[in-house]
């Protein structure tokens, strides 16, 4: 990381990172079998859908700090992410590098994100944000899934680590909880 990046810019990168290292000890925790199959119980995604969409937010990211435009809409449904577990590391990687390259400058950098915003009719909004901004957004966005992930996994027999999944404000409460019952 730049030595110039402020303690709330090194920390939001720092947190980004800690979630894409989520993604890699789930990657290499989760079979192949359970990273693609459906689950019986009506599940519509499976594991590597879930990873894939999180995937998604942040090269829609990483792609919209060049354009000025974040297309928060952007999917890539039936990505070969979605079935090759190898193919999911090697993103989270190349993404990582991103994230190791980012400035303050780059960071506090106004852009704009396109999202749609009703279901039941084609309404696609644009708003000002910058880029630490939606790294926020997308990092918490992909403990969410991570979460359903950690479910999904278990109910195909995996067992995940206990902290993928677990929101940043969750790990402090549960940090002051159990240093307050010592």
């Amino acid at each position: 990381m730049h030595s110039s990046l402020t303690n709330a810019d090194s920390a939001i990168i720092g947190g980004n990172l800690d979630v894409m290292y989520q993604a890699q000890l789930l990657l290499a925790e989760v079979t192949d079998t359970a990273y693609s199959r459906k689950r019986a119980d009506g599940f519509t995604s499976t594991i590597g859908q879930h990873m894939r969409h999180a995937l998604d937010m942040f090269w829609a990211l990483k792609q919209g700090e060049t354009r000025g435009l974040i297309d928060a809409d952007q999917r890539r449904r039936g990505h070969r992410v979605e079935l090759d577990r190898h193919a999911a590391l090697n993103e989270w990687q190349s993404l990582a590098d991103w994230l190791h390259s980012l400035s303050s400058q780059r960071l506090h950098r106004p852009i704009n994100v396109s999202t749609q915003v009703t279901l039941y009719a084609t309404n696609t909004v644009e708003t000002p944000s910058t880029m630490m901004r939606e790294l926020i957004a997308v990092s918490s966005h992909a403990t969410h899934h991570f979460a359903m992930i950690r479910c999904a996994a278990y109910q195909l027999g995996e067992v995940l680590d206990e902290h993928i999944g677990v929101a940043a404000a969750t790990a402090s409460y549960e940090r002051e909880h159990h240093s307050c019952a010592r």
